[in-house]
C-alpha cells in the first residue's frame, strides 16, 4: 500500500513538473513570436499579432475560392508600386507550420508566378484548423502575454473586443491593421513549411 502511495506521489510529481516545463516552453514560444513580429514591424497592433498566429493555425484557404481568381488577383497585385516590405519570409505563430513569402520573390523573377500559385493549392489542406473553441484558448494564452508584455500598445482594448467579436460570431480571421498597412504595404502569400523548404532548396537562396 506505501509502495503504491510512493509509486503515485512520484508520478504525480512528474506530471507536475512536466506541465510546468512545457508550459514555460510554451511562454518561451509565445515571446518569441511577440518580439519577432514587433522586431521587424514595430508599428504592429493587435490585430497583424493575432493574423500571424490566425495564419500559422489556418493557413491560406480563405484565400483560395478558385486558383482563377487568385492567378488574377495576383498579377494585379504584382503591379503594384508600394513595396517596402523587404522581409523576403516570415515563420508564421509559434509552430511554423507556415510561411509569408514576399511577392517580391515573383515579382524580380526569383519565384515563378505559377509554381507559387501551385504551392498555394498544395498548402491549403495542410492546415491543422482547430475548432473554434480550441482556438480561443489558444489566442487567450497569446494575448495574456501579449497585454503583460505591452500594456501599452495603442489600440488594445479596442482590438482585443474587435476580435473577441469575431470569435464569439465564429469567424477566425481578421484583416491587417490600417496602420500596419499604411507602414509597410504587405505584398505576401502563405506557403505551408514543407513547400517553403522545397522551394528554398531549389528557388531561394538567400536568408530572410
Amino acid at each position: 500500500m506505501e509502495k503504491t502511495m510512493a509509486k503515485n506521489l512520484i508520478l504525480l510529481v512528474f506530471l507536475f513538473t512536466t506541465s510546468l516545463t512545457m508550459a514555460s516552453g510554451l511562454e518561451d514560444k509565445i515571446i518569441q513570436f511577440i518580439e519577432f513580429e514587433f522586431g521587424h514591424y514595430p508599428k504592429a497592433q493587435l490585430t497583424d499579432l493575432y493574423k500571424n498566429y490566425f495564419q500559422d493555425a489556418y493557413g491560406p484557404g480563405h484565400l483560395m475560392p478558385d486558383t482563377t481568381r487568385a492567378g488574377a488577383y495576383l498579377d494585379s497585385e504584382l503591379q503594384e508600386s508600394d513595396w517596402t516590405d523587404t522581409l523576403m519570409w516570415q515563420p508564421l505563430g509559434i509552430h511554423h507550420d507556415y510561411y509569408r513569402i514576399n511577392l517580391i520573390l515573383v515579382r524580380d523573377g526569383i519565384l515563378p508566378r505559377d509554381t507559387l500559385l501551385l504551392g498555394m493549392v498544395e498548402s491549403a489542406p495542410l492546415a491543422r484548423k482547430p475548432s473554434i473553441e480550441n482556438w480561443k484558448k489558444e489566442w487567450a494564452e497569446v494575448l495574456t502575454i501579449i497585454k503583460a508584455l505591452y500594456p501599452d500598445l495603442q489600440f488594445l482594448e479596442e482590438e482585443e473586443k474587435c476580435i473577441e467579436k469575431n470569435l464569439s460570431n465564429g469567424n477566425v480571421v481578421m484583416h491587417h491593421s490600417k496602420i500596419y498597412e499604411e507602414a509597410y504595404h504587405p505584398h505576401y502569400r502563405i506557403i505551408h513549411r514543407s513547400v517553403f523548404e522545397r522551394w528554398r532548396k531549389t528557388f531561394i537562396v538567400s536568408g530572410s
